[in-house]
């Protein structure tokens, strides 16, 4: 990291009290403050951001990042977003984040929906590999990339930190919710929760700590061009820097819930339609499905031996036919609507019944009056009201 003049945070600080960064969260500060990027005995001074971007990325190309089912590609995560949820303890850390950096560097207009975005990316909101979030928001038992020695498409660098941060004496591993490599930590951790430890574990700590990184420099994050450069020089991968924004563009947009910490994920769920790993063909043919399910329970007719069949030929010869059958009372409809809401929380395509507003409509119109999708209950009730 080079030293500057006189940086943005740093004239920030001149004027913008220390108690109104944190007092929000009811900090107590007396008169340490929140740790600096960079080790400094002025323990009550404002934090700095660099007035130049570092050299070095916060994460490494991965071509498939860690938080990103491999089948859903970008297209396939955002649909899936508001299924997956962000967890509270994540989602408080973000939006903090984004508020410290505004009083600190208002010039870099740092969103918290960009830090979530990554969050997203680099581990599923710190859901990783049976991670969870804590009440204090780190990722427990620890989250640890690969070992980055150069095989399966990895980066290699040789250990940084003695082991100490990614248990590794040998080579590197990126560590935490925001995946960073050691050696950038090193240079851009800070103790955002007050804590005594810069842990890029925390949640807390993790994602500002990616806040000052973007900021560093003289970019404005609110110009496309300058939010993709940054978020280039975290991850130097096209591709990422394509889902990252794409993500960050749907969080903007409400595509989001909240869920509990203590709740593990998988990879996103992926829907046909997204789903990357069969053909073009097949995944438009799903999204028919999906924009327009319908119930068709198949019922057999007998043959003329009086054995039963599906449409074909019979063992006769006699040709048998199926027809479809329709839910035929309010119960047999609310079935189908909560099987709708299994098959859509586990990713399967929903079917419901024979409404002219479709299941997925109905659930899109739910979510957006402010229904969670975690709440079962509630959800099925509004999307019934909905559906009539």
């Amino acid at each position: 990291m080079r030293a500057g003049k006189l940086t943005r945070w740093q004239k920030a600080g001149a004027l913008v009290p220390m108690a109104v960064l944190v007092g929000a969260w009811g900090v107590a500060l007396a008169n340490s403050g929140l740790a600096s990027a960079v080790d400094s005995d002025n323990g009550g001074e404002v934090p700095s951001v660099p007035s130049t971007a570092y050299d070095d990325p916060a994460s490494v190309v991965d071509e498939a990042p860690a938080g990103i089912d491999p089948r859903a590609g970008t297209e396939g995560t955002v649909a899936t977003l508001s299924t997956d949820g962000i967890p509270n303890a994540a989602l408080s850390a973000y939006k903090r984040a984004e508020t410290l950096l505004a009083q600190a560097d208002a010039g870099c207009h740092l969103p918290w929906h960009l830090l979530a975005a990554i969050g997203r990316v680099e581990s599923n909101h710190g859901r990783i590999s049976g991670n969870q979030l804590n009440a204090s928001g780190t990722a427990t038992p620890g989250i640890y990339g690969p070992q980055l020695n150069g095989s399966n498409n990895t980066t290699q660098i040789n250990d940084t930190d003695s082991g100490a941060l990614d248990q590794d004496p040998v080579y590197d591993r990126a560590v935490g919710p925001m995946q960073f490599i050691p050696g950038t930590w090193k240079s851009v951790g800070v103790d955002a929760d007050n804590d005594g430890v810069k842990n890029p574990q925390n949640v807390n700590d993790a994602a500002t700590s990616a806040g000052i990184y973007l900021c560093a420099g003289p970019g404005d994050l609110s110009n496309p061009a300058e939010l993709r450069s940054a978020v280039l020089r975290y991850n130097r991968s096209e591709t990422y820097a394509d889902t990252v924004i794409a993500i960050s563009n749907g969080y903007a947009q409400g595509n989001y819930t909240q869920s509990p910490n203590n709740l593990t994920s998988s990879s996103p769920l992926v829907q046909r339609s997204s789903d990357q790993s069969i053909s073009a063909a097949d995944r438009q043919a799903a999204a028919a499905e999906e924009a327009n399910p319908t119930t068709t329970t198949p019922t057999t007719t007998s043959s003329t031996d009086g054995t039963s069949g599906t449409s074909g030929t019979g063992s006769s010869g006699t040709t048998t036919t199926t027809t479809p059958s329709t839910p035929t009372s309010s119960n047999s409809g609310v079935t189908g609507l909560v099987e709708s809401l299994t098959s859509d929380l586990t990713g399967q395509s929903g079917t419901s019944g024979t409404s002219t507003l479709s299941w997925v409509e109905a659930r899109a119109a739910c979510l957006a009056s402010g229904v969670s999708v975690l709440d079962v209950k509630a959800l099925t009730t509004c999307v019934a009201e909905l559906l009539g």
